[in-house]
């Protein structure tokens, strides 16, 4: 897995040399139980999906509602995109809205757990619970110019040394599995969630030698904005602790895919300072990315009314999760 032939190497730290070998005294990663008992209820999701036909319109009723309980004053909005959430710029302010049900308890914890940081951006406010969603505020920063793969592993080397014992939730993978399987035929969604449960308990038994620390979850450059100060990591809505390769394995599979070629993923490598790509658990956490997927695009077809017609060629892929 690693760049070089290192027998060990301390967890990345900002500014250390790029070419580093991995942790090699790895500790053990913790996940929740790979299924519920029978009867049992779930704990609710803190990061629903949205239900019904829930968008931008209900995002501005929502950030209406929120201009009584926001500590400052807010400008008329712009809605820049909506999907599981919606984002609106208000002038120098950044608007996100979350859909109902969203625990605004979830992401104020992230939010005081990273307070400070140099790599991320965050809120400036307490979310504020509304009839219509929960609305977060940031700000809006201007991006100074674009940042390629090897900024973004660099950036993340520093993300995750800064924030190694940052007191975020516990990573929750595939949750939407269980949203979304409500809503489909009774045998396909026996195979998701079966797919679900023997993935988690491989999760479980997962040695990291990275070891478990803070992941943002979604790494990519679009993820990044460069500004004046510096780079920093948006969208920290699914910070989680975690084993540090789920935010390097992002890239391997692109790579894997032919979006990147490999001298920008080797330059990410070298920036963040490993590679996934030879780690025998890395299969693991790319099938928990590629069904976390199938959940996420069944609901999105759920909500734009196409036709489920992929389903049955992805439920026999997840007969044999591994």
């Amino acid at each position: 897995m690693s760049l070089t032939a290192e027998p060990a190497a301390p967890r990345p730290t900002s500014g250390s040399p790029a070419d580093v070998a991995v942790v090699l005294d790895a500790e053990a990663l913790v996940v929740p139980a790979p299924h519920a008992a029978a009867g049992a209820v779930l704990p609710a999701d803190p990061l629903p999906l949205p239900a019904g036909t829930w968008g931008a319109d209900e995002a501005l009723l929502a950030l209406d509602e929120a201009r009584l309980a926001l500590p400052f004053a807010v400008p008329d909005a712009v809605v820049v995109s909506a999907l599981t959430t919606v984002v609106l710029r208000c002038g120098d302010l950044a608007v996100k809205v979350y859909p109902a049900g969203t625990d605004p308890d979830h992401l104020a914890r992230v939010t005081t757990a990273l307070a400070g940081s140099a790599t991320a951006l965050l809120p400036v406010a307490e979310p504020v619970v509304t009839s219509w969603g929960v609305v977060s505020v940031q700000p809006w920063l201007t991006a100074t110019g674009p940042v390629d793969w090897a900024g973004t592993g660099a950036l993340l080397r520093a993300f995750h040394a800064e924030h190694a014992d940052a007191d975020v939730p516990a990573w929750q993978p595939l949750r939407r599995v269980l949203t979304v399987a409500p809503d489909l035929p009774d045998s396909a969604a026996r195979v998701l969630v079966d797919a679900r449960a023997a993935l988690l308990a491989e999760l479980a038994a997962l040695r990291s030698p990275l070891g478990t620390g803070v992941v943002h979850g979604d790494v990519s450059p679009a993820n990044v904005l460069a500004t004046a100060a510096g780079p920093v990591l948006i969208d920290l809505d699914f910070a989680a602790r975690a084993p540090l390769e789920y935010d390097l394995s992002s890239a391997a599979r692109r790579a894997d895919a032919g979006e990147l070629d490999p001298a920008t993923y080797l330059a990410f490598c070298r920036a963040y300072g490993a590679d996934v790509r030879t780690w025998e658990g890395r299969a693991v956490l790319d099938a928990i990315a590629q069904l976390g997927g199938v959940a996420f695009r069944v609901w999105d077809d759920r909500r734009a009314g196409r036709p489920l017609d992929w389903l049955g060629a992805a439920v026999a892929r997840w007969r044999t999760p591994l």
